[in-house]
C-alpha cells in the first residue's frame, strides 16, 4: 500500500508539471515476448508508456500493458474408437501490469555508437485473470469427468529492470527501441500463488510531443 501511495504522489506531481507546460512528453509502444516462471512458458507481451522527460538524461513515466500466456497440461486419456488419446486442459492468463518507471539515458554515446542506451526501473502492481477450462471426457476405465471452467483473479506487487537502446534516423522524430530485462511478480488469489516473473524481450517505437 505504501508503494502505491508513493507512485500515486509521483504521478500527480508529473501530471501537474505537464499541465503547466514544464516538461516535454513522449509515448512508447512495444511488442515482444516474456517468460513466466510457474507456467514455464513464454507469452505475448504488449505495452505502452507515457513519459515526462525531465532533461536529456532522466525521465519518469507510467507503463501499462497486457501480458497473455497460454498453456496446456494432460489430465487423462479417453477412448476414441480403438485408440486412447490424451485429454488436455487449457489455461489462459491475462496479466495487466501497471508501473511507474524511472529511466536513465546516455545520449552522449549516440555520436560514438549511433544508439542511445538507457536503463529503466519500474515499481507497481499486476492484475491478472486466470481462465482454466477442461472438456468432458470418459476414461478407458469408463470413469466420467464433467467439463469444468474456473475463473480466478490474481494481483500482487510487480517490479521490473530493463536495459534498452534507441536508434533515431537522421531527420526523423521516431526512435526505434529494443529492450531486454526482467519483470518480477508473485501474484496471489486467496491461498493460491503464481510466480509470473521472468525475462522479457521487446521491440518498439518512441515518439516525442509537447515542448
Amino acid at each position: 500500500m505504501k508503494t502505491l501511495k508513493i507512485c500515486a504522489l509521483v504521478l500527480v506531481l508529473c501530471a501537474s508539471a505537464t499541465a503547466a507546460g514544464a516538461v516535454p512528453n513522449e509515448i512508447m509502444g512495444r511488442l515482444g515476448t516474456a517468460y513466466a516462471t510457474d507456467p514455464d512458458k513464454f507469452g505475448l507481451d504488449l505495452s505502452g508508456q507515457y513519459n515526462w522527460v525531465l532533461d536529456p538524461y532522466f525521465a519518469v513515466g507510467v507503463d501499462g500493458g497486457v501480458y497473455w500466456i497460454n498453456w496446456s497440461r494432460k489430465i487423462g486419456t479417453k477412448e476414441t474408437g480403438a485408440v486412447d488419446t490424451d485429454v488436455k486442459a487449457d489455461t489462459n492468463a491475462y496479466d495487466i501490469p501497471v508501473m511507474l518507471d524511472a529511466q536513465l539515458r546516455l545520449p552522449a554515446l549516440k555520436k560514438y555508437i549511433f544508439i542511445t542506451p538507457y536503463a529503466t526501473v519500474g515499481l507497481g502492481y499486476s492484475f491478472m485473470l486466470l481462465h482454466y477450462s477442461q472438456p468432458e471426457f470418459t476414461t478407458p476405465g469408463s470413469k466420467d469427468y464433467d467439463a469444468e471452467t474456473i475463473l480466478k483473479f490474481f494481483y500482487g506487487f510487480t517490479w521490473q529492470f530493463l536495459m534498452g537502446a534507441g536508434f533515431q534516423p537522421e531527420g526523423s522524430n521516431i526512435e526505434f527501441i529494443c529492450e531486454v530485462g526482467y519483470r518480477g511478480g508473485a501474484l496471489k488469489s486467496g491461498s493460491s500463488e503464481i510466480d509470473m516473473g521472468g525475462y522479457l524481450f521487446r521491440l518498439g517505437v518512441k515518439y516525442p510531443f509537447g515542448k
